[in-house]
């Protein structure tokens, strides 16, 4: 029996026009690789069809970055924020067995 891989993308910009869009990329970067958790991140900047994904899956959210999980919307730097408060990182991204 093979364990399913989980993918966690984080939908964000190479090029923020806010320095708190940078400061939270690399804020999710940081909680996900002290978690051991690997991710893709995905830039909207540079591919209009992932913007236009993330807006249609997201339920209308506009904070940048976004957190998905296979393909699912997760929340923002302030819901994962709030998971790492709770020692809930690998709950609130649907990976705890």
């Amino acid at each position: 029996m093979t364990e399913e891989k989980i993918h966690v993308q984080i939908y964000g910009s190479s090029v923020p026009g806010n320095i708190f869009v940078k400061q939270n990329q690399m804020s999710i970067e940081s909680i996900l690789n002290a978690n051991k958790i690997p991710f893709t991140f995905i830039d909207v900047a540079a591919d209009e069809t992932h913007l236009k994904y993330m807006k249609r899956k997201n339920g209308g959210k506009k904070d940048m970055p976004q957190i998905f999980v296979d393909g699912e919307f997760k929340g923002t730097t302030k819901e994962l924020e709030e998971a790492v408060e709770m020692r809930e990182v690998k709950e609130f991204l649907g990976l705890a067995k």
